[in-house]
């Protein structure tokens, strides 16, 4: 069993988001929680919004909440292990919505009356925020919003329109019936001259209906997420002066706009600049389910007995083929826990030197233009480590799920839900895809560094913990170099633009994903000294989840030439000589790394777990006893 959230285990690591006092007064508002069951539609919204209230009574107000990384990491690791869907709630209402809001009205704004109303019933969860940027009738819409903000002079207010269908904003918009309001997206026009993209907080609705000039469509299903999705227009919507989220630009009294941050490609990076605080969170986010996955398929592999010809009656963790996949996702969550840890440290150091910046000196805008989306032009690490983080734990709960056989698929059992969280953040909050791409594209387009190369071979062991992040900064460097030598030729050829691009995009992906596995190794590197489980338990572990991404790049690493056939034919011999050395930790291991029983518990943890899953349908709730 689990230990409690007062009784660390023995090697528990400093820094885990999941044992804080801050998780133990958010999994105390939240309560035993039973895993929402698919089709329970209204009831499910209901319970989820109410949780969003619950929340509001412990968590500190926006702007202390949006600076402290401990909180941050405890509210994202908790509520999505709770109920994914709860997660996207609370990314929408806290990070991206209060969370523009905080970075973006001055204190003057936040005195006016009205706003600072709405801004009071937003924190104590009455109001339930979101955030409206993406506009379903195109793709890369961020980089082309087609809502505008007309400014009106003669009564200082702006005018959200929406031109046609093809620019309704989608998002975790509820029917009306509870107020909400949404941080809005929208190109700023004054005297008919765009100024970039701004963000607006418009009312969209109360207990009685839609606010005046706003339509809201019917519910929209996710499967994967399942929560309350819709689409917005607005259709001369008026807004208030205050409720134009300015920062440091103002329109004076004569309809001019100063704006001192720059011009309309850095207002929309600007704007934006609130997916630095998701992309800081989400991976803990996704570390949480992914370590959650790992240790629950673990140990139902241990209890769950097979009755094969080859050993009738035996746990199916003895089948090699089993222990590679579940030690493999363990080893990987335990890499996304690091990962987590890093993406949080990036952002509480951009966070440190912003705040020795001197006030009122708007940033100097030194982001590259984005070929495919603005995300890795607001913070190309950021950006790429979320990405990382989400297709990391899309393998793990996958993986995880299909190793447990038709329980892995029970919606009593979490894994299911946690494998729809990491499938639907993969386009949320930034499309990896194309993250990758735009990454892929900016490193190609980089000189490499002066002087002599780094020393980037490999350790001839695979069982050295140092092996994988060497081999990967190794095929990092080639593909690089052979997409420049590439980009090279091209232009030498005349090609520029789609021409010279399209062809190369794909080798462009592939370098923007090595790039974030890059990463994810010097993240478990940097870290080699702490973590979950005794020091030969996490040199294995280390070293286990560097074959196994060896394994599904073996082609790339040996065309680039980073290992040989050789080595490569050994991965497989290498991967079952890890995990048998790390069966006598694996106990350790599952304990360090589980989260609390009472913050997210499964019938699939217990080692009867018939007994466990029927204790779920005896009860009228579906908690457990």
């Amino acid at each position: 069993m689990t230990p409690s959230t007062d009784s660390p285990p023995p090697h528990r690591y400093d820094g885990d988001p999941l044992r804080t006092r801050q998780a133990r007064r958010i999994a105390d508002a939240l309560g035993a929680q039973r895993p929402p069951a698919p089709g329970e539609g209204p009831s499910r919204n209901h319970r989820t919004h109410h949780a969003l209230t619950r929340l509001a009574a412990v968590l500190p107000p926006a702007r202390e909440l949006l600076r402290d990384r401990e909180w941050l990491a405890a509210l994202s690791a908790c509520t999505v292990l709770v109920d994914p869907a709860l997660y996207m709630t609370v990314v929408n209402h806290h990070i991206l919505c209060l969370g523009s809001v905080a970075g973006a009205a001055d204190t003057e704004q936040l005195g006016a009356k009205e706003l600072a109303r709405t801004v009071e019933a937003l924190e104590s969860g009455h109001r339930k925020g979101v955030f409206l940027v993406t506009e379903i009738g195109d793709a890369n819409s961020h980089l082309a919003l087609r809502t505008t903000a007309d400014f009106d002079p003669e009564r200082r207010e702006f005018v959200l329109r929406t031109p046609d269908a093809g620019a309704a904003k989608f998002s975790g918009v509820g029917v009306p019936g509870r107020p909400q309001s949404a941080v809005v997206c929208a190109r700023l026009m004054v005297d008919g001259t765009c100024h970039g993209v701004h963000p607006f907080l418009a009312d969209l609705c109360d207990e009685r209906g839609t606010a005046p000039g706003v339509a809201v469509s019917g519910p929209l299903g996710v499967e994967a997420l399942p929560l309350e999705y819709a689409l917005v227009r607005f259709e001369g919507a008026r807004l208030p002066y205050d409720r134009w989220l300015r920062g440091a630009a103002s329109i004076d009294d004569d309809g001019v706009l100063h704006d001192p941050g720059g011009d309309p490609g850095a207002a929309l990076r600007r704007t934006l600049d609130v997916g630095r605080r998701l992309w800081a969170t989400v991976p803990t986010a996704a570390a949480a389910t992914a370590r959650a996955s790992a240790v629950a398929a673990l140990r139902h592999s241990q209890h769950r007995r097979s009755h094969g010809r080859l050993a009738p009656g035996a746990p199916v963790l003895d089948y090699r083929t089993q222990q590679r996949a579940v030690l493999g996702a363990l080893a990987e969550a335990f890499a996304l826990d690091r990962v987590a840890s890093t993406a949080l440290d990036v952002w509480q150091q951009a966070e440190d030197a912003r705040a020795r910046r001197s006030a009122g000196r708007p940033e100097a805008d030194r982001a590259e233009a984005a070929a495919f989306t603005p995300w890795a032009a607001v913070d190309r690490r950021l950006s790429a480590l979320k990405a990382s983080a989400v297709d990391g734990a899309a393998r793990v709960t996958a993986e995880c799920r299909r190793r447990c056989g038709v329980a892995g698929y029970l919606a009593a059992n979490r894994l299911s839900g946690y494998s729809g969280f990491a499938d639907s953040f993969g386009a949320a909050g930034g499309d990896n895809r194309l993250v990758l791409l735009d990454v892929g594209c900016a490193l190609a387009e980089e000189h490499p560094a002066d002087g002599p190369p780094a020393d980037t071979r490999p350790p001839p062991d695979p069982d050295d913990p140092t092996w994988w992040c060497r081999t990967v900064t190794a095929l990092e460097e080639r593909l690089a170099a052979g997409l420049r030598a590439a980009l090279k030729d091209g232009r030498g050829s005349g090609l520029e633009g789609m021409d010279l691009w399209n062809p190369l995009l794909e080798r462009a992906r592939q370098l923007g994903e090595v790039h974030t596995l890059r990463l994810a190794a010097q993240s478990l590197a940097a870290s080699a000294a702490t973590g979950a489980g005794s020091e030969p338990a996490r040199r294995t572990l280390t070293a286990l989840y560097g074959t196994t991404q060896a394994l599904r790049l073996a082609g790339p690493l040996q065309w680039t030439g980073v290992v040989s056939a050789r080595t490569a034919a050994s991965l497989d011999a290498a991967a079952d000589g890890q995990c048998a050395r790390l069966a006598p930790h694996i106990d350790e291991l599952a304990t360090a790394l589980a989260p609390p029983e009472t913050l997210a518990p499964t019938p699939l943890t217990d080692p009867d777990y018939a007994a466990a899953l029927h204790a779920t349908l005896d009860r009228p709730d579906g908690g457990h006893p």
